[in-house]
This record gives structure tokens, C-alpha cells and sequence, in this order.
């Protein structure tokens, strides 16, 4: 194990930030402006289209009650950090690449806990995904990466949005998911795009399986795909970051 200073310096790291989101992740959800949350009433007539605030959390920030509770949450997030940070630490990840992908996961776990929550997804998060995406750069061997994968991300996702209109008449994926994967190609270039796009299908399609199986969806329902992509993104930066070529797909 490599015992020095740079080690030190990453562990250290890794558990500061592993309580400044975990906490942070509770906090700044709970804190942010209610307009972030504002959507389109699709049960408005189309000549006058009005927004409106998620019932849930009219509700709570009315009743002066946590949007997402304190307890257990900031402890699960926090053990989420340490754990992501730790393994980047330890595997031996820059200093600067450890931050910035821990910076990325805080930004993606605020989305995902929007879209399980209030099935909206304020475009904020994407904006800051899209500036996060600068921190990137550098990892990438052809400076058009970046634009590349943001373009895959909005084809493949865009694609698939036409596909659901034909066959099913409604979308099976919504806006914010087409912005989040334009602004995770952006970050990750165009295989680390369609790795992402594969393992939060997969596991997209796990959560669904099992939701309709245990009675608390049905097939008709349309169930957050960011929690699944939240979960697919860290697998992708744990385990996948740059193993496009070892696979021999890379685009």
C-alpha cells in the first residue's frame, strides 16, 4: 500500500468531503428555493400554460417540516461519501480527480432525490453538472470528447424518447433524464456515455421489476429513472472510468 504523503492527503480528503455532502446533501436539499422546483401543469389549457409546486412539498415546507428528513439520511449519505472517497483514495486517484468526481456524485444524488421525490428535476443540477464537466477535461485524449459524448447522450436519449411516442403514444423518458445524459456525456466522453446509459437501464428496469412485483407500482406507472442513474454514475466512476479500451468498445 502506498504510505505517503499524497495518500495521506486523499484520505483526509475523502473523509472531509465525506461529511461536508453527506451532511450537505440533507441541508442543501431542504434549503433550496421552492421556484427551483416550479413545473408545468399539464392539465392547464395550452393557451395558457401556468407552473406549479409539487403537493408534497407545498405541503411540507408549509408545515415547517424537513423536505427529506435528517434521520437516517444524512447518516446514510455521509457512509455513501466516505465509502466512494475511501475506495478513489486508496485505489490511488489524483487528488483532483477524487473531488471532482465526488463533487459530480452530490450533484447527481441531489437529482436523484428530486426525481424520487417530487418527479421533477430543477435544471440548476444540470447547469451545474455541465460546469462540473470542465474539471473533466484534461482526462480526455481528444479535446472533442466531451462535445462528443454530450451528443451521444442527447441522441441515444432523444432516440429513445421518439421510439416511446411511436409505440406507446407517451414518452418513457422525460426531459430532465435527456438533460442529464447530454451533461454525463459531457463529462465522460462517449463511451463512458453509453456505459452509464447501459447500467442505468439495467438497473432501471431491477427497480421497476421489483416495485411491480412486490404491489407498489404496476406497469403503467412511471417510476424516477435518476435513482438509477445515480447509482449506475458511481458504479461507472468506481469501477468503469476509463475502461473503454481494456473492453475493446471504445467509439
Amino acid at each position: 500500500m502506498e504510505y505517503s504523503a499524497a495518500l495521506i492527503a486523499r484520505i483526509v480528503t475523502a473523509a472531509v468531503l465525506a461529511i461536508l455532502f453527506g451532511n450537505g446533501s440533507v441541508v442543501a436539499f431542504n434549503r433550496i428555493k421552492p421556484q427551483w422546483f416550479e413545473d408545468w401543469d399539464e392539465t392547464a389549457p395550452k393557451d395558457a400554460p401556468r407552473k406549479i409546486l409539487p403537493i408534497k412539498l407545498v405541503e411540507a415546507d408549509a408545515d415547517g417540516r424537513q423536505r427529506l428528513p435528517s434521520s437516517p439520511w444524512k447518516y446514510a449519505f455521509t457512509g455513501y461519501f466516505a465509502l466512494t472517497g475511501l475506495y478513489l483514495a486508496v485505489r490511488g486517484s489524483g487528488l483532483l480527480f477524487e473531488i471532482s468526481v465526488l463533487c459530480v456524485l452530490f450533484i447527481v444524488l441531489e437529482m436523484a432525490i428530486s426525481d424520487q421525490l417530487y418527479r421533477v428535476v430543477p435544471d440548476e443540477f444540470s447547469i451545474m453538472l455541465a460546469i462540473a464537466a470542465t474539471a473533466f477535461v484534461e482526462y480526455h485524449e481528444k479535446w472533442w470528447e466531451p462535445a462528443a459524448g454530450a451528443a451521444l447522450g442527447f441522441g441515444i436519449s432523444a432516440a429513445v424518447l421518439l421510439l416511446g411516442m411511436l409505440l406507446f403514444k407517451t414518452g418513457s423518458i422525460g426531459g430532465a433524464d435527456i438533460k442529464f445524459f447530454t451533461c454525463m456525456g459531457l463529462i465522460t466522453g462517449r463511451t463512458g456515455i453509453v456505459l452509464i446509459y447501459i447500467l442505468t437501464t439495467l438497473l432501471f428496469a431491477v427497480h421497476s421489476a421489483v416495485l411491480i412485483a412486490t404491489k407498489k407500482s404496476t406497469i403503467k406507472d412511471r417510476n424516477p429513472m435518476l435513482p438509477a442513474a445515480c447509482a449506475a454514475v458511481t458504479v461507472y466512476f468506481l469501477f468503469l472510468w476509463n475502461i473503454g479500451d481494456m473492453l475493446f468498445i471504445e467509439l
